[in-house]
């Protein structure tokens, strides 16, 4: 009995050992890669043209949000001219 379970419990260890130096390897070379990607310059411009992007985006909205917020003061208006019953004219 007792050398069945050594030869399971070696058996669970090499597996452990294997798994262990598997994922040690791969978070190396994905290391590796960033540090090739990160040197080489070329995402560095791509990052700046995606900043500029979302720069002229963020404008566009504000643009649009002042755009929005006038017409909603303009519908106010108009409604409280609508329901003005007078029409303008005074009531005396």
């Amino acid at each position: 009995m007792s050398t069945v379970m050594l030869i399971v419990l070696g058996v669970v260890a090499i597996t452990v050992v294997s798994v262990i130096g598997d994922m040690v390897s791969k978070v190396a070379q994905a290391k590796i890669k960033a540090r090739e990607a990160a040197a080489s310059g070329v995402p560095l411009q791509e990052l700046e043209g995606l900043r500029q992007r979302v720069a002229a985006l963020e404008s566009r909205a504000e643009e649009r949000e002042d755009r929005v917020q006038k017409l909603q003061d303009e519908l106010s208006f108009v409604s409280r001219m609508l329901e003005d019953k007078t029409g303008g004219r005074s009531a005396t």
